[in-house]
């Protein structure tokens, strides 16, 4: 029973040291200042960029910028495919949520560097003075600490990229280009086919009238032949007569 009392203790010890190595130190001389710009920085990247997505990953967002970029074709390639034109109608949030995870990550080890050289500049100032163990020592127990923003920051980017993956926003514009496309192509095969249409019945009316011109000119070609016979016969008539 004692051992087992023993390693909870360890266990509840050791998750309370990560739990307090990942929680903010305010009081934290010279870097409260630092941790609460970065905190509020993660903080807000993690409430903005799902919410600003959610927005934004809509079927009829992506519809009005493939409209707008439709009314250009310059702007845009001979031939398509669904993955470039997910690439294309892509909103703002949705490419901003891909680069977010990565600056988050930067901006983590840029706050751990710098941590890193206010601890320094605090041990070099730390050793001038009488008290310079003690001071150092100090420094030395917070020196740790320092890596906190760096955690926050893979936290961060952990976070956003498992989101990123779950939420599938990816593959639903994906599976909407490639929708979209095939709708286009089925556009421009009944285009084709009303052209096809089109062509043939205007091919029947040319042949239809030029037969009808054909027929009207053989009636009046056996008509004048008619005529010529009874103006011949009625020669041969009156020559018989003589």
């Amino acid at each position: 029973m004692r051992c087992c009392r023993s390693e909870w203790r360890r266990e509840h010890v050791m998750d309370r040291s990560v739990l307090g190595f990942l929680l903010p130190q305010w009081q934290a001389a010279g870097e409260g200042g630092l941790q609460l710009v970065f905190a509020l920085l993660f903080v807000l990247a993690l409430i903005l960029m799902p919410w600003l997505v959610r927005r934004a990953a809509t079927p009829a967002q992506w519809q009005q910028r493939w409209a707008a970029l439709s009314a250009d074709p310059q702007s845009l390639p001979s031939s398509i495919t669904p993955e470039q034109l997910s690439q294309i109608v892509a909103t703002g949030p949705e490419r901003w949520a891909r680069l977010v995870p990565g600056l988050l990550l930067m901006a983590g080890l840029l706050g751990t560097f710098i941590g890193l050289g206010l601890a320094l500049g605090e041990a070099s100032g730390a050793l001038d003075g009488a008290q310079a163990p003690t001071a150092l020592a100090a420094v030395l127990d917070t020196l740790g600490a320092k890596f906190r923003i760096a955690a926050w920051g893979i936290l961060s980017y952990l976070i956003l990229r498992l989101w990123w993956a779950a939420s599938a926003h990816e593959q639903a514009r994906l599976a909407w280009s490639a929708a979209a496309l095939g709708a286009l192509a089925a556009q421009a095969v009944q285009r084709q086919v009303q052209q096809e249409q089109a062509q043939q019945q205007r091919l029947i009316e040319a042949i239809s009238h030029n037969g009808q011109a054909l027929l009207a000119a053989q009636q009046a070609e056996a008509q004048r032949a008619h005529v010529r016979h009874a103006e011949l016969v009625d020669a041969l008539q009156r020559q018989v007569a003589r």
